[in-house]
C-alpha cells in the first residue's frame, strides 16, 4: 500500500482497536497530518492514491473544496451539504402540492410555476436518457437509487447554471465521482463492522454515506466550473488555408473556448514537441474536434479504464487544480505515445487509433505530460526519447495487449478488433459522411428544418455504419459516438461480440424501413418498388 512506509510495529498492540481499524486511521493520519497540500500533491502525482480508502477526501482537498486546516473540514462540508439541500428544495417545486393562485397549467407566462414545472420534466427526461446508459456493465450504476441520484445532481446543476444547462458528457464526469465516494463509504462501513466505537467521529461524519448526493454535487460543481468551456461549442472545424509548408490545414470559425484550446494544442504544443507528427496529421486533414471534443469533455474518461482514469485525475487535480492545465499536456502525450502507428497510417487508420485509443501505460502518459508541464522539475521518460528516434515496429510505445488481466474479473473487449474489407468499407463510408456533414453543417441555416433533419440523418447513418458496437447520442449542439472499450462480466449468456447496447437515440424522430406485420410478401414500407441500380444500367 502507499502508506507501507509507515511502521506497523509502532502501533500499540495493547490498544483495544482492531488491527484493520488501526491501519485505517494510520492511513488517515499519513494523508492528512499536514500543514499544506504539497506533500499530498506529490503523493497523488506518484499514483500512491491508487489503493487509498480516502481518495474522495484527497480530491476535495486537492481541488480546494476543503481548507488545508483539518479542524475546519467538518464545518465546511456541512455548509456544502446545507447549500445543496437549499438548491434542491428551490428547484424541486411541484405545483400540485402548493397554491398556484391564478396560475394554471396552460399558462405561457415566463413566471408561471406550471410552465417551469413542465420544462423541468423535459429536462429530467433528457438527463435520464444519458444516465441509463452510464457504464451498463457496472451493476452499481444500474441501480434505481444511483440513477435517481445522478438525475437529481445533474438537474440541480442545470437549473443553477441555465446559461449552460445540461450537455451530453456531463454524466460521465459525475459517474467516477460517485464511484470514488461509494468506495470510500464501503471502506468505512467495513471498518465500522470491525469496531464501530474506535473509528474517529470526524471520519464518520466526513464519509457519511447518507450525504453521497450532496458530497458528489460539491465536487462535480467545482470540476464543471473549470470544465464548463469544454461544453460550449457552436460550429465545427472547417478547412481553411494557412501559411505553412503543409498544404492542408484546419482552422475554426467558432470562438468557443474548447475549439481554441484544441487549436492551441495542435498548433502550439504538438508542433513544438513533435513537429513530424503535427505535419502528418495536418497533411491528412484530420480535425482535432473529431476526437478531441470527447477527450476533453469526458476528461479522457472514454480512453482509459476506470482504474487508470482515477490515477490520471489524481495527477490533474494535484498539478493544476485551478485550470486543469495538465490536461493539454496529457492530450499531447497521448498523441506522441502512438506516434509510430499514426505516422504509418492513412486517414482511416489514424482516425481509428484516435477514436479507439489503444491501451497504454497511464504512468508514462502522466510522466511525459509532467515533463512538458515543468521540464525543470520532471525528467523526460526514457521511453519517449527512444520512441522519437526509433520508428521501427519493435518499440511498442508502452501499449499493452488487450487481453491484459483486469481487476474484479472484468474483461475488456479489444478496442481494435480484427477487421476485414467489409469493415474497412463501412468505416470509410462513415468517415466520408462525417466529412460531408462538417462541410454542409455551417452552410445550412437553422430555419431550414428539412435540411437540418437531413444533416442529423447523416449523423445517424454514421453511427449505424460504425463497424463496432456503440451508441450515438444527439443533442442541441453535439453528436458523440461513444468509443469507450466495453467492459462486462463474462457469463454463458454474454454474446461473443460483447453485450447488447440500446438502440441509437435521436433528438428527432426518424422514419425507418420495417416489414409490414402479417405480410405475405414481406414488402418493406418506404423502400423503392423498382431497383434503382437496374434503371441506371439502362
Amino acid at each position: 500500500m502507499f502508506y507501507s512506509d509507515v511502521d506497523e510495529d509502532s502501533i500499540d498492540d495493547n490498544n483495544s482497536k482492531n488491527v484493520s481499524v488501526k491501519l485505517y486511521e494510520t492511513e488517515w493520519k499519513y494523508l492528512f497530518n499536514i500543514t499544506d497540500t504539497d506533500e499530498l500533491r506529490i503523493t497523488a502525482i506518484k499514483a500512491k492514491l491508487r489503493t487509498s480508502r480516502f481518495r474522495s477526501v484527497c480530491w476535495r482537498l486537492l481541488l480546494e473544496i476543503l481548507p488545508p486546516n483539518s479542524s475546519e473540514w467538518l464545518t465546511t462540508i456541512e455548509e456544502y451539504r446545507s447549500l445543496y439541500e437549499q438548491i434542491k428544495s428551490t428547484h424541486y417545486n411541484d405545483p400540485h402540492t402548493q397554491d398556484s393562485g391564478p396560475d394554471d397549467p396552460l399558462s405561457q407566462d415566463e413566471d408561471s410555476i406550471w410552465k417551469q414545472y413542465f420544462k423541468d420534466i423535459e429536462l429530467k427526461k433528457i438527463i435520464e436518457q444519458d444516465v441509463v446508459r452510464t457504464s451498463p456493465e457496472v451493476e452499481y450504476f444500474g441501480t434505481k437509487k444511483i440513477r435517481n441520484i445522478m438525475i437529481d445532481i445533474l438537474f440541480c446543476y442545470s437549473r443553477e447554471h441555465p446559461d449552460l444547462s445540461y450537455r451530453q458528457g456531463m454524466h460521465e464526469i459525475l459517474a467516477p465521482l460517485l464511484f470514488v465516494l461509494h468506495c470510500d463509504h464501503q471502506a468505512l462501513l467495513h471498518v465500522l463492522e470491525q469496531s464501530s466505537s474506535d473509528v474517529s467521529d470526524l471520519i464518520q461524519k466526513i464519509l457519511d454515506p447518507a450525504f453521497l448526493e450532496a458530497d458528489a454535487y460539491s465536487i462535480f460543481n467545482i470540476i464543471m466550473e473549470i470544465m464548463k468551456d469544454y461544453y460550449n461549442i457552436n460550429n465545427f472545424i472547417i478547412s481553411a488555408p494557412k501559411p505553412t509548408k503543409h498544404v492542408k490545414t484546419t482552422s475554426s470559425t467558432s470562438d468557443s473556448e474548447v475549439v481554441q484550446k484544441l487549436s492551441k494544442i495542435r498548433d502550439t504544443m504538438l508542433t513544438k514537441h513533435d513537429p513530424e507528427l503535427y505535419g502528418h496529421l495536418l497533411d491528412l486533414d484530420i480535425s482535432f474536434t473529431t476526437f478531441g471534443l470527447r477527450w476533453l469533455r469526458l476528461l479522457f474518461g472514454g480512453e482509459f479504464l476506470l482504474i487508470d482514469l482515477l490515477v490520471l485525475w489524481d495527477a490533474i487535480f494535484a498539478t493544476s487544480p485551478q485550470d486543469f492545465a495538465l490536461v493539454n499536456h496529457i492530450f499531447v502525450a497521448m498523441l506522441v505515445l502512438i506516434r509510430i502507428q499514426l505516422l504509418k497510417s492513412d486517414v482511416t487508420d489514424c482516425l481509428n487509433y484516435l477514436m479507439r485509443y489503444p491501451r497504454v501505460d497511464v504512468m508514462t502518459v502522466i510522466e511525459y505530460a509532467l515533463h512538458m508541464f515543468d521540464p525543470k522539475m520532471y525528467i523526460l521518460p526514457s521511453s519517449i526519447s527512444s520512441l522519437k528516434h526509433d520508428k521501427s515496429d519493435n518499440i511498442k510505445l508502452n501499449i499493452t495487449e488487450h487481453h491484459i488481466e483486469r481487476p474484479s474479473k472484468l474483461v475488456s473487449y479489444a478496442p481494435r478488433p480484427t477487421r476485414n474489407s467489409a469493415d474497412d468499407l463501412l468505416e470509410l463510408c462513415r468517415i466520408k459522411l462525417s466529412q460531408y456533414h462538417s462541410i454542409l453543417d455551417p452552410a445550412v441555416p437553422i430555419h431550414n428544418k428539412e435540411a437540418r433533419q437531413a444533416l442529423t440523418g447523416m449523423l445517424e447513418l454514421c453511427g449505424m455504419l460504425s463497424s463496432r458496437q456503440g451508441i450515438i447520442e444527439m443533442g442541441k449542439d453535439v453528436v458523440r459516438s461513444t468509443t469507450t472499450p466495453i467492459e462486462t462480466l463474462l457469463t454463458p449468456e454474454t454474446p461473443e461480440g460483447g453485450p447488447l447496447l440500446p438502440p441509437p437515440a435521436s433528438a428527432i424522430t426518424m422514419k425507418v424501413f420495417r416489414k409490414t406485420e402479417n405480410s405475405t410478401d414481406s414488402q418493406i414500407q418506404g423502400a423503392p418498388i423498382k431497383n434503382p441500380l437496374k434503371q441506371m444500367k439502362r
